[in-house]
């Protein structure tokens, strides 16, 4: 598992934990936004260095 990717996602829990989509203004929903898309950019970013580095001749 990728670390980078596991930590964006902890930091899009942290922020999810105290913005409201009743209450609050649409930054710290974005915030949230931001971090899940980093996460997923850097698990398709690892999946794809590992495919390169499988076809790489031994």
């Amino acid at each position: 598992m990728n670390p980078i990717a596991c930590r964006a996602v902890a930091q899009a829990g942290l922020v999810a934990a105290t913005a409201s989509a009743d209450d609050e203004r649409p930054w710290p929903l974005l915030l949230v936004a931001g971090w899940h898309s980093t996460a997923v950019d850097l698990v398709l970013a690892d999946g794809l260095v590992a495919e390169a580095l499988a076809e790489l001749p031994v």
